[in-house]
């Protein structure tokens, strides 16, 4: 069944008339005809009745007209929906971060690429490092920023942007507010709260202590948690100290609710990647948004 016979069909309803349906989509009445015919053996069943010059829809005419309708429809959508995903200056990004660059790097960067591109939607899913993966090597998402790299078959991890760990606790603390600096080999004496795992703050952090001899197994560890600002609540309540990202408690260290100290031996400096799936083609608007964001990199 082709997509000429169905605009053929419509325009003898609409019309009412071979003749007047051939003038309105520039065919000759033979040609009309011909289509008509054609759809009509392809379905199997007479859609109008002829009286001299007049056509009248059968039964089967009528209940085919509502498909045809649908079907016409659902094809201008999609040549729309097509026609805006290869406009890079429009369309629909989908990209996730993880909580540190999905709170803290990308607003700034989707709202500096919205002044750029205002028509283009941007979709922002927030969830932990692994999550985030997945989704990319699923396909969910195009794009994803993420604090640690995860091999999966295919994936391409680029780094952009740096990131900072700090070892953080509650600004009242007697123990540790008035101190300079203290060795890694104390932390085993901290109650700490880790973030959950799959997260890349966690994987930074196990990695980070294993470089320093320490075996996250041999520490105090209070709580685990599902998401930075929660840590960050803790802290603050006394719950516990943490490690955790220098963006997210920028804040919190300026109001004095919350204090850092270095940690001798302890590695603080990671990565955060840009992915994406290097077997499957992005949409020209994500090409663009990745490319920005590539130019834009802060490592």
């Amino acid at each position: 069944m082709e997509f000429r016979h169905l605009e053929v069909f419509m325009a003898v309803w609409q019309t009412g008339s071979i003749t007047q349906a051939a003038k309105a989509i520039n065919l000759t009445q033979p040609t009309v005809s011909a289509h008509l015919k054609a759809l009509e053996e392809r379905v199997g069943v007479r859609l109008f009745d002829r009286e001299g010059r007049a056509v009248t829809p059968t039964a089967a005419g009528r209940r085919f007209y509502g498909y045809c309708k649908q079907i016409l429809r659902l094809r201008s959508e999609l040549e729309k929906d097509i026609s805006q995903l290869l406009d890079p200056n429009s369309g629909t990004i989908e990209i996730g971060g993880s909580n540190i660059p999905g709170q803290y790097i990308l607003p700034r960067l989707i709202g500096k690429f919205k002044g750029l591109y205002p028509d283009v939607q941007v979709s922002l899913k927030i969830g932990d490092t692994a999550s985030i993966v997945s989704l990319v090597y699923a396909g969910t998402i195009e794009l994803g920023i993420v604090g640690a790299l995860i091999e999966k078959k295919g994936l391409i991890f680029e780094p952009c942007f740096d990131d900072r760990l700090a070892f953080v606790f509650p600004g009242n603390d007697p123990g540790l507010r008035d101190l300079e600096s203290i060795d890694v080999g104390s932390l085993s004496e901290q109650k700490l709260i880790l973030r959950e795992k799959g997260s890349g703050t966690r994987l930074a952090t196990e990695i980070a202590l294993q470089n320093a001899g320490l075996d996250i197994r041999g520490l105090k560890v209070v709580a685990e948690m599902g998401s930075t600002e929660a840590i960050r609540q803790a802290v603050k309540a006394g719950v516990g100290c943490a490690i955790l990202s220098l963006r997210a408690v920028e804040d919190d260290l300026k109001s004095g609710a919350i204090k850092s100290i270095p940690v001798r031996g302890l590695l603080t400096k990671r990565l955060f990647y840009l992915v994406w799936h290097g077997k499957r083609s992005l949409s020209p608007t994500s090409l663009r948004f990745k490319d920005f964001l590539l130019e834009n990199r802060e490592s």
